[in-house]
Formats: structure tokens, C-alpha cells, sequence
């Protein structure tokens, strides 16, 4: 009787392993690893000045082809956001649904900033191809165009706040520890906060980065027995 159920037991557990367990897992824990590196390094590509719209503006000049090149990498790391956010939440779903729900339809909205970091290329643009006054001139009248931040507000706000939903669901679910958690909220508030200095976004995002990593290695080490269990 031991014997037989031992059996079945193993049978249940064979079925449980679909072709795509393991890919999704490794996938998942890759992008956590990815996602917040790819905008810490990003950041690191671009030493901006932008207290004022003159001075992000020379940017644009003073450093043009590490913005272009910037703004690549950028995108795939603002992109990756979203399977991470939702690798988070296949850990916490069972235990913090709620949250779980939030996190996720607030990182779908975050998604829309990879889509926003082309208006770098606009901006630079603007930089190189006009006077600086004009430029100035220009830059301002589209950033005055109240409608905008009915797409980047939300996005920005998604992005943040979801990510870091996404880690409290998946720390109340006890898959992860507080530290990542605690990296990550500090980080992304050094980044919003501080977003006109010249290094302290890139700190905000590297600290943001290491507990998104944290995560992304103990997702790696869970076996695939488990994660389909989830």
C-alpha cells in the first residue's frame, strides 16, 4: 500500500512538470536579474546635467551618442520590468492575492515607459539641430502639453510601485527576504526623488538593481518540483 501511493505520488508530481516549468522559471529569474542591471547601467552611460531644461539640453550635445545608445538599453531593462514584476507574483499568488493582482496590473502600466525613452531621441535632436534658444523654446512647448503626463505619470508610478508591490507580495508570501524588498523601496526613492542630480539616480537604481538580483538568484535556485507548485 506504501508502495502504491509512493507511486502515485511520483506520477503526480512527473505531471506536474510541463515542458515549459523549467523555461518559465529560468526565464523569470533571468529577467529579475536583467531588468534592474539593464537600467543601472543605462544611467551609468549618461553623466546628465538637468537641473534646468538648458542644461539637459547640452547634455544632448555634450554626450550624444552615449544617450542614443543609453536609451537601448534602457528600454529593454524598463521592458524586462514586467516579467519580473510577474515572476514575483507567481511566488506570492497563492498567499497575497490581492497585492498579487495590484502589482501586476501596475506593472503592466509600467511597461509603457520603454516606449517613452524614445523621446530621447527627440530630444537629442532638438539639441543638435537647432540654436540652444530654440531649442529651449521648442522642448518647453511640448513639455507643456498637460496631456503627456496623463502617459507618463501613470507608467512611471506603474513601474515604481508595482515592482516594489511585487517584492512586499513575495516577501509576505516568505519566497524572498525583507533586504531585497528594502533595496529596492530605498532605491527607486533615491531614483524618483533625486532624479535631477547627476549620479544619485544612478545609486537609486543600482540599489534598486541588487534586490531585484537578490531576487532573481533565489527564483534561479528553486527546483523545478517546486516552482510548478506555485
Amino acid at each position: 500500500m506504501t508502495t502504491s501511493t509512493e507511486h502515485t505520488a511520483t506520477e503526480i508530481r512527473s505531471a506536474e512538470l510541463t515542458p515549459g516549468t523549467r523555461f518559465r522559471r529560468i526565464g523569470g529569474g533571468l529577467s529579475l536579474l536583467a531588468a534592474g542591471t539593464l537600467v543601472f547601467a543605462s544611467l551609468l552611460m549618461i553623466p546628465f546635467e538637468n537641473q534646468t531644461e538648458a542644461q539637459y539640453l547640452q547634455t544632448g550635445v555634450d554626450h550624444r551618442d552615449a544617450i542614443l545608445w543609453a536609451a537601448v538599453v534602457l528600454h529593454y531593462g524598463y521592458l524586462l520590468m514586467l516579467p519580473a514584476a510577474l515572476t514575483l507574483v507567481r511566488l506570492a499568488r497563492r498567499v497575497a492575492r490581492r497585492t498579487s493582482l495590484a502589482a501586476m496590473v501596475l506593472s503592466g502600466l509600467g511597461a509603457g515607459l520603454s516606449g517613452i525613452v524614445v523621446l530621447d531621441y527627440y530630444d537629442v535632436a532638438l539639441a543638435n539641430g537647432l540654436p540652444a534658444d530654440e531649442a529651449l523654446r521648442i522642448y518647453d512647448l511640448a513639455a507643456g502639453y498637460g496631456q503627456g503626463a496623463l502617459v507618463a505619470l501613470p507608467s512611471v508610478l506603474g513601474l515604481v510601485v508595482g515592482i516594489n508591490l511585487a517584492l512586499f507580495a513575495a516577501w509576505r508570501a516568505r519566497a524572498i527576504p525583507v533586504l531585497p524588498l528594502v533595496l529596492s523601496v530605498v532605491g527607486w526613492g533615491v531614483f524618483t526623488a533625486f532624479s535631477g542630480d547627476a549620479w544619485l539616480p544612478s545609486l537609486g537604481s543600482g540599489l534598486a538593481a541588487a534586490g531585484l538580483v537578490w531576487a532573481g538568484v533565489l527564483v534561479l535556485k528553486v527546483r523545478d518540483q517546486d516552482w510548478a507548485r506555485l
